[in-house]
């Protein structure tokens, strides 16, 4: 295996393992609300879900440039994207807190908050692909699944840039959000605010 294949083999486990230590110290130190360390593994069972049928779908839908040894293509690496993912949606609650500020986020529904998360959602999938893809993995051009945007200059991908990929992260931001509103709403009705 080449080396920058050990590089984002070694990356992408040891991001994920830092997520997980970062939102559970940060939780178990007071850093973090209880809401916000739900919203974090909330995240990563959405991304899971997207993650883990890609997997199931297999070559024929996506599949590893080169695979990494030990087994390490499999399951694993699904998980470990999928803590990507929790962390990707946190970055989204971290950009609506700097850019609207701090108090009375994410209580009722709001237009900004969640354009906020949209553009980020879409944006970043968007670089995701442009570094990864041809590099990493590979999406199978597929009736259901066509090509929407041509190949980048200097990005690796001689196909382009197909749809599932870039619509998931259209529709999951609006699915999180909804999620963490009503995280919201149930611990403001446990502590009997209305």
């Amino acid at each position: 295996m080449e080396l920058i294949n050990w590089v984002f083999l070694i990356g992408d486990y040891s991001v994920a393992v830092i997520l997980v230590l970062y939102f559970t110290i940060a939780y178990r130190t007071g850093r973090l609300s209880r809401v916000m360390f739900l919203a974090f593994w909330i995240g990563c069972l959405i991304g899971a879900t997207w993650e883990f049928t890609f997997m199931f779908l297999g070559d024929d839908f996506a599949y590893a440039v080169n695979p990494w040894p030990f087994g390490l293509s499999g399951w694993p690496k699904k998980l470990a994207h999928s803590i990507w993912d929790g962390g990707l949606f946190m970055t989204g609650v971290l950009l609506c807190r700097s850019l609207l500020g701090r108090e009375s986020r994410f209580l009722g529904w709001d237009w900004r908050e969640l354009g906020i998360m949209e553009v980020w959602g879409i944006g970043q999938e968007l670089l995701v692909e442009y570094l990864f893809n041809g590099r990493v993995w590979n999406y199978v051009p597929l009736p259901w699944n066509p090509v929407i945007i041509p190949p980048l200059p200097g990005s690796a991908t001689t196909v382009g840039y197909t749809l599932i990929p870039q619509l998931v992260w259209v529709i999951a931001p609006i699915v999180f959000y909804y999620l963490l509103l009503k995280l919201h709403r149930r611990k403001k009705d446990s502590i009997g605010l209305s």
